[in-house]
């Protein structure tokens, strides 16, 4: 029984995979076009772009409010609408663009039914979730944070879950880049169906790496 579990989320992980895969599109550099400084937000936004949400926090240490927005494309530029990522540090006047990528979120759409962004900033980390799925979903989480000597930001985790909702069961991976210290396990719901059960746990080792906010690319 346990061979067939560990197949079934297997299979379940890989077809969540190439459905996003299946759905994504190659998006506009726009980061190319984007001005190192600028007075505010809406200066950052290069033309057929919104702002699909933001949030505010400070990712310096320095007690200003800094600034991570996911931008959306224009309504009439395609069926699915390609989404993007920019940071900002407040500046003396307006801000500065601390980094930005347009590769690592899936287009509006095409997560399903559950498709979302969430971005948050706590303790100085940069938190960007991807939901995607109907019965069956999946949640990437990445951290970022900002990396002092070369004032880029550095990914630091990666969190992935996958789960059929209807059973009620589900794994997860996580990643801490900076130790290379990963943790898998699988889980269901008690029968109330409002806590986890963790029914296996691994530790392993991976490699350290350094990866860019720039160079980060998801699984689409």
């Amino acid at each position: 029984m346990k061979l067939a579990t560990s197949l079934s989320y297997v299979s379940l992980l890989l077809a969540v995979l190439l459905h996003n895969s299946s759905q994504a599109q190659q998006g506009p550099a726009f980061g190319k076009k984007l001005p190192a400084t600028a007075p505010a937000l809406r200066d950052f936004v290069p033309p057929g772009w919104a702002v699909e949400n933001q949030v505010s926090g400070d990712l310096n240490g320095d007690g200003v409010a800094d600034i991570a927005a996911v931008l959306v494309e224009g309504k009439g530029a395609t069926d699915d609408r390609q989404r993007g990522l920019i940071v900002l540090l407040a500046a003396s006047k307006g801000y500065s663009l601390l980094g930005s990528n347009d590769k690592l979120l899936q287009c509006q759409g095409c997560g399903g039914i559950k498709d979302g962004i969430n971005v948050t900033v706590k303790n100085g980390v940069l938190v960007v979730s991807q939901y995607s799925g109907s019965r069956e979903y999946s949640v990437d989480t990445w951290r970022f944070r900002l990396d002092a000597a070369s004032q880029r930001l550095h990914m630091i985790g990666i969190d992935q879950e996958v789960a059929d909702s209807l059973v009620g069961k589900g794994s997860t991976v996580s990643t801490n880049l900076l130790t290379g210290q990963q943790i898998s396990e699988s889980y269901q719901y008690d029968e109330k169906g409002d806590r986890k059960v963790i029914l296996s746990s691994k530790k392993s080792k991976v490699a350290k790496r350094i990866t860019l906010l720039e160079d980060a690319v998801g699984s689409q």
